[in-house]
C-alpha cells in the first residue's frame, strides 16, 4: 500500500502493555504508568513500522500547535504508549550499556532527561537515576541482589526477565513499576516532528554540501545489531530503548530511495509519495485542495472586478469633481459678467443722469478742455471712486439641508455675492462645495435653502484678509454649541 513502511528484513521486540494510568509525583511531575491490573504482550516495532511513524509525527504536531491545551495532547500520549509501551528512556539518555551495578551514569549528548534536571555535571548517581523512572515503587517492590556472582532484579509482579545479552536494565523497564514523564515523552515526539519540518525547508533550499538536520536534538547512539538466519538471513537489532527503534525506522524512513516522506499540502499529515510532485496524501485531499482552490480564483477574480468597479468610480467621481469645480468656475465668471455689466448700466446711467443735469442747469461744458467727452470722463472717475469706496459688508451665511436638518455654517465677505451663487448653482444643479456634494445628489438642490445669520461692516484698519479671518471666528460661534451630526 502507498503508506505503508515495512522494514522485513529488520527484527527486534519491545513491550506493552493494555492499559496505563497518569500518575503524580510528591514533586508534582505527570507520570505515565502501566495500571495495576494490566497485562503485557511483547510485539515486533518493526512490523509496526508506518503506524509508529505517522502516530509519533502526529502526536509531535500536535503538541507544537496546541501547546496550550494540555488535555488533548495527554490524550494522545495516552493513546501512543497504549499502542506502543514506554519510551525506554532510561537507556537511550545516557551512554552505559548496563546501569545495573554501576555507581554513575553518563549522560549522552542533548539529551531529553538530563535538561529537565538541575544537575551541576553530566554525571549522576546510578541508584537516583533509577529512582526517577520508578518514583512510586516501595522497596519491596523492585530491588536488585546479588545471586551466584551476578546481579538479578527481583520484581513483585509477573512481567519479562531477560537473560543473556539483553541489559539488565530491561528488566526495569518491562515491569508495571517502570515510568516515564509525560513532558519527556511529548519532548521527544516534538524532537522527530520538528525535524520533519526542517528536513522539508532543507529540501527546497538547493544545498550545495550536506546539513546535519537538527544535530543538537536528534542524534541516536548505543545501536547494535546482530545477524540472524531463518527463512533468509536477517539483521536483529539489539535495541535497549523503544526510542532507539523509532531513531531508526525514521532516519530509513527519510532515506528510503522508493518512497519520500512527505507532508501532505492540504492537511500536513506525513505520507510517502511517489515522485517529488506528488503533493497530496488521498484523493481526498487533492479534491479538497482543488476546490479550495477554485474558490481562491474565483475570490481573486471578483475582488479584481471589483477593484475595477472602485478605480472606475474613483475616477467619475474625479470627473464628477473636475465638472463641478468647471461649473462654479463658470458661475463665478458669470458673477463677475454679471458685476462688470452692473458697473456698466451704472456708468450709462451716470453719462445720461451728466447729459441731463448739463441740460437743465446749463452747465458750462467749455471749461472742460475735452469738451463733452473730458466732463463724462471727470464724473465717471468721481462715480467709480464712490463705488469703491462704499463700505464692504460681510457676515455669516448658513445653508441648511431641509431634509436632514444639517447645516453648512460660513463666513464670507460679500454676503450678496454668495447668495448670487448659491441661487445659481440651485437653478443648474450644481452643487457649490464638496461637503454637501453627497446629500445635493441624493435629496436634489432644491433641497437646500440660504440664509443670512449676521452681517458686518469691515472696519477701516482692517484688509481683505484680516477681515476674512474675523467672519470664519465669527462663523465658528455659531457652529461651537452645535452637536457634530447636525453639522457638515
Amino acid at each position: 500500500m502507498k503508506n505503508q513502511f515495512y522494514l522485513k528484513n529488520f527484527k527486534s521486540k519491545w513491550i506493552k502493555y493494555n492499559n496505563y494510568e497518569l500518575r503524580e509525583d510528591s514533586k508534582g511531575d505527570i507520570y505515565i504508568i502501566p495500571s495495576d491490573n494490566s497485562n503485557y504482550t511483547i510485539y515486533d516495532p518493526f512490523e509496526k513500522s508506518s503506524n509508529i511513524l505517522f502516530d509519533l509525527i502526529d502526536l509531535g504536531d500536535t503538541a507544537l500547535k496546541n501547546i496550550n491545551d494540555k488535555e488533548a495532547i495527554y490524550n494522545k500520549v495516552m493513546v501512543f504508549v497504549k499502542n506502543y509501551g514506554l519510551l525506554g528512556l532510561i537507556s537511550s539518555s545516557v551512554y552505559n550499556r548496563d546501569i545495573i551495578g554501576e555507581q554513575n551514569v553518563l549522560f549522552a549528548q542533548n539529551n531529553i532527561i538530563s535538561a529537565t534536571l538541575d544537575l551541576d555535571s553530566n554525571v549522576m548517581n546510578s541508584d537516583d537515576y533509577i529512582k526517577l523512572f520508578t518514583p512510586f515503587a516501595g522497596e519491596d517492590d523492585l530491588y536488585t541482589r546479588e545471586f551466584d556472582e551476578h546481579l538479578t532484579v527481583v520484581k513483585a509482579e509477573d512481567s519479562p526477565k531477560f537473560y543473556g545479552k539483553k541489559p539488565l536494565v530491561l528488566d526495569i523497564v518491562f515491569s508495571k513499576f517502570y515510568a516515564e514523564r509525560v513532558d519527556w515523552i511529548i519532548e521527544y515526539a516534538k524532537n522527530i516532528s520538528e525535524n520533519l519540518n526542517q528536513m522539508l525547508i532543507y529540501k527546497n533550499a538547493n544545498l550545495t554540501e550536506p546539513v546535519e538536520i537538527m544535530p543538537d536534538k536528534f542524534n541516536p547512539h548505543k545501536i547494535g545489531f546482530t545477524v540472524a538466519m531463518f527463512e533468509r538471513p536477517q539483521i536483529n537489532w539489539d535495541f535497549d530503548s523503544l526510542q532507539m527503534a523509532m531513531d531508526m525506522i525514521y532516519a530509513f524512513a527519510l532515506t528510503d530511495e522508493d518512497r519520500i516522506l512527505n507532508r501532505c499540502s492540504y492537511c500536513n499529515k506525513p505520507f510517502f509519495a511517489k515522485t517529488e510532485r506528488e503533493k497530496y496524501c488521498s484523493p481526498s485531499c487533492r479534491n479538497c485542495a482543488n476546490v479550495i482552490k477554485s474558490r481562491n480564483k474565483k475570490k481573486a477574480l471578483e475582488e479584481q472586478v471589483t477593484l475595477n468597479e472602485n478605480k472606475q468610480e474613483l475616477e467619475d467621481t474625479v470627473h464628477e469633481k473636475i465638472k463641478t469645480q468647471e461649473k462654479i468656475q463658470t458661475t463665478e465668471n458669470a458673477q463677475t459678467d454679471l458685476v462688470e455689466k452692473k458697473i456698466e448700466n451704472i456708468l450709462d446711467i451716470i453719462d445720461k443722469r451728466i447729459i441731463e443735469s448739463v441740460k437743465k442747469r446749463s452747465v458750462d461744458i467749455k471749461k472742460y478742455e475735452g469738451g463733452e467727452d473730458d466732463m463724462k470722463n471727470e464724473k465717471r472717475k468721481q462715480a467709480i471712486y464712490e463705488y469703491k469706496e462704499k463700505k464692504t459688508t460681510g457676515g455669516v451665511y448658513k445653508i441648511t439641508n431641509t431634509q436632514t436638518g444639517k447645516s453648512l455654517i460660513k463666513g464670507e465677505i460679500d454676503l450678496q455675492s454668495m447668495q448670487n451663487r448659491f441661487n445659481f448653482s440651485v437653478s443648474i444643479n450644481s452643487c457649490l462645495n464638496i461637503k454637501l456634494q453627497k446629500d445635493w445628489n441624493q435629496y436634489g438642490a432644491k433641497s437646500f435653502t440660504f440664509e443670512v445669520l449676521e452681517e458686518t461692516e469691515m472696519k477701516p484698519e482692517m484688509d481683505r484678509r484680516q477681515f476674512k479671518k474675523y467672519l470664519n471666528e465669527l462663523a465658528e460661534k455659531y457652529t461651537e454649541n452645535m452637536p457634530a451630526e447636525e453639522l457638515y
